[in-house]
């Protein structure tokens, strides 16, 4: 790896450690706004748009995607990881594979880690970042001490940062 590609991982990997999970919150609003504007814009009727011009109809639909992506981010990976998790417990043999059960275990799981998903997913954040400002910087060729030192201070920064909010 060249010493560009190598300074720009390691500055990604910063952002990612410290600002990774407010990104992603905001990229999953940009791109909730975006979708609900297109379908309000795209699939209005034409006595709508003649009333209100397709970019105010894009414009309307932008805000309210945008918020409802942005309320339902923690719902939405909860719900998503929740499923993985009784998915994996039936697959398993450990509870009886019928669809009443994958239900009632995927809003059980679902409710536990709505609680905790903020934490898990700002220290998975942390823990990304760290690695490619890690790896960017052993590809600087760095003392390791420095580099482990270094990274572990991101990833203080980045706890810090995500935990306080």
């Amino acid at each position: 790896m060249n010493l560009p590609d190598a300074l720009l991982l390691a500055v990604l990997g910063f952002i990612t450690a410290v600002w990774g999970y407010k990104l992603a919150r905001l990229w999953v609003s940009l791109l909730s706004g975006i979708a609900l504007g297109y379908v309000f814009y795209q699939y209005s009727s034409h006595e709508l748009q003649a009333v209100l011009t397709p970019l105010v109809l894009f414009v309307i639909g932008f805000i309210v995607g945008a918020m409802i992506g942005f309320a339902i981010f923690r719902l939405a990976i909860s719900l998503v990881a929740g499923f993985a998790i009784a998915q994996s417990l039936i697959s398993a043999g450990l509870f009886v594979a019928n669809e009443t059960v994958l239900i009632v275990l995927t809003i059980v799981f679902a409710m536990i880690l709505y609680a905790i998903v903020d934490k898990l997913l700002a220290l998975v954040f942390v823990i990304g970042g760290a690695a490619l400002f890690f790896i960017g910087l052993l590809a600087v060729q760095l003392p390791m001490i420095i580099v482990a030192i270094l990274t572990l201070l991101i990833i203080v920064l980045g706890i810090y940062k995500n935990i306080r909010r």
